[in-house]
């Protein structure tokens, strides 16, 4: 796992801000939010990572990809063998980035991960959302840093 600060940028959502930042830390065109699926698209792609980028409160993926898986184990295996992403970068609320590779990933999503369901309209299934930042969280983040 690395970490380094981004520049803070303002915007409406605050998982956009932290893309626009990436985005701006790696000298690349600012991504605009698209609904392709997280099995065919990153978030941020360079020349060299397909990112996923994580924040907050934030849903792994949406809970209709999850139908018929019932645990966070069932539901992060079909995440971890169906994501484009290689890479995957948590941003915190001060925008310090931690990006890590999907074994590093999979212990942070064990270690902050969480089983909800998805709003009735939206199906009703169950997905992983992660917590709220906590002091708790920003020191396990600091303590695997490599």
């Amino acid at each position: 796992m690395t970490t380094f600060n981004l520049t803070p940028i303002s915007a409406r959502n605050a998982g956009d801000a932290r893309e626009w930042a990436l985005c701006d830390h790696y000298g690349i065109e600012r991504a605009k939010h698209d609904s392709k699926p997280y099995t065919v698209a990153s978030d941020i792609e360079t020349a060299d990572k397909k990112i996923s980028v994580k924040s907050a409160k934030a849903t792994l993926m949406s809970g209709r990809f999850c139908k018929g898986y019932e645990t966070l184990e069932e539901i992060w295996v079909l995440y971890r063998n169906t994501t484009h992403s290689d890479t995957f970068a948590y941003i915190t609320r001060d925008f310090r980035a931690y990006e890590m590779d999907i074994d590093e990933f999979e212990r942070f999503v064990y270690a902050f991960g969480y089983v909800t369901r998805d709003s009735v309209s939206n199906g009703g299934f169950l997905k992983i959302r992660f917590k709220d930042e906590s002091q708790k969280m920003l020191a396990w983040l600091a303590e695997n840093v490599a």
